[in-house]
């Protein structure tokens, strides 16, 4: 979630998504992982390279493909930017969110606002929609309609999940009503499935952090906007001021499961389609260790709490708000760095591959436990100290006592280290404790 600015420089977002009902979706992202990526990967000047680690979704925002980038005026639509999107994922075989959003200038109903975050008139709904969601909504018709059938005829990847709002419950995103945006969606998810039956339609965005998004989420459902959706997203930022601990994302998704039980769509699977460390992490614990430390906490009990996707916000973001890979500073198309949390993200993604989570992660103290289960009677523990922190010198650990069945340890950085002792050193980073 960005506050009040535009972001132009497009996004990939890394995404894990677990169990999801399309067979369409590959394998990977049967496990949680996804990203947004930032667009330059297809821009024609200098495009940096595709993300190296492996990942299973890409979501298109902030991406220049939002409504009024690729419907620029009425009957008129530019698909190239969206077609290099889903060449680039076709190649490397992610399956695609799109996430819809900013209403084109020339179909808003109040196109001078300039409180739009993606500029003047973009967070307004159509004009040919009423508040209480009447009126034709064919500009949205239209669009949806142009949009599914040029997904359904492409000849790459092809968009398999969509979500129909970024962010409605922030006026810099959306200052219509619930009853236009139900309207919407009941519009949006009766053509998408015509032209293909197997699609993910998803809720618009609420964010969990906050009771005001949740509030917002409430009414959405009240006013029968569930009944569109075949899953809910959320975007999972933990920001609450004091604190932005990867932990606090447990009690988050507790209350907004809640919300979900209230109007009848707890049986729903959710899928947190943006979040990272943001900017509070950014200018509170910078250090690329903790970095790593909490990408990896977050994904574990994201697994968890049983979420069935994680688009990561982002990549290769030009700011820090969840960076994990750079380019080389005088040349974009060189191979970059991948940083410690993107190595992290891609220790966390074998680690969590053909095993389940046998006991869900729980804390005593400051130290949190999850277990693993697999085939031929793998076990594997994941253990972690948020007491712990990192600095320049170096991470802080503590010795950890474990059962004699184990023999070995995993580390972020890809190290396996044999146990001596039955004891380990924990920290802020999560290690993965295993019998074999």
């Amino acid at each position: 979630m960005r506050i009040g600015r535009s972001v132009y420089r497009t996004v990939v977002f890394i995404s894990w998504c677990a169990f999801l009902p399309s067979a369409k979706i590959p394998a990977l992202a049967q496990g949680l992982f996804d990203l947004s990526v930032n667009p330059v990967v297809i821009s024609d000047w200098k495009p940096e390279p595709w993300p190296k680690v492996a990942f299973g979704g890409l979501r298109l925002w902030d991406a220049n493909t939002a409504w009024q980038q690729l419907n620029t005026a009425d009957g008129v639509y530019n698909w190239s930017v969206l077609d290099a999107w889903l060449a680039a994922a076709q190649r490397g075989g992610q399956h695609v969110l799109y996430t819809f959003g900013q209403t084109p200038r020339w179909a808003s109903s109040n196109p001078n606002d300039k409180g739009c975050t993606g500029g003047a008139g973009t967070c307004g709904p159509p004009d040919d929609l009423n508040a209480d969601g009447s009126g034709s909504d064919q500009h949205w018709k239209d669009f949806v309609t142009a949009l599914a059938m040029h997904n359904r005829n492409s000849s790459t990847a092809h968009i398999s999940a969509w979500e129909i709002w970024n962010e409605p419950f922030a006026t810099w995103q959306w200052t219509g009503t619930c009853a236009q945006l139900v309207r919407m969606a009941r519009d949006a998810a009766g053509i998408i499935k015509s032209f293909d039956p197997d699609a993910i339609v998803l809720s618009p965005s609420a964010d969990w952090a906050w009771g005001q998004p949740r509030t917002w989420l409430g009414a959405y459902l009240a006013a029968g906007g569930g009944q569109y959706a075949d899953a809910i997203a959320v975007h999972g930022y933990v920001y609450l001021g004091e604190r932005d601990e990867p932990e606090d994302m447990v009690g988050m998704a507790q209350k907004f499961r809640a919300v979900l039980k209230a109007y009848g769509q707890d049986s729903k699977p959710i899928w947190d389609t943006e979040a990272s460390w943001g900017y509070g992490y950014k200018y509170r614990y910078n250090n690329p260790d903790m970095q790593a430390g909490w990408l990896a906490r977050f994904y574990l009990l994201h697994r968890s709490s049983s979420i069935q996707c994680l688009f990561w916000y982002s990549y290769n973001s030009d700011d820090d708000f969840g960076t994990l890979w750079i380019p080389d500073p005088k040349d974009r198309t060189l191979k970059g760095t991948l940083l410690k949390p993107g190595l992290a993200f891609a220790q966390v993604t074998g680690w969590l591959s053909g095993v389940r989570m046998s006991k869900s992660c729980s804390p005593s103290g400051p130290i949190w436990t999850c277990e693993l289960s697999g085939a031929g009677g793998y076990q594997g523990l994941l253990v972690w100290d948020t007491a712990m922190s990192c600095s320049k010198d170096g991470c802080q650990t503590d010795r950890y006592t474990v059962n004699s069945d184990y023999i070995k340890y995993r580390t972020l950085d890809g190290k396996t280290i044999q146990i001596t002792k039955d004891t380990v050193p924990i920290g802020a980073e999560p290690i993965l404790v295993q019998n074999q």
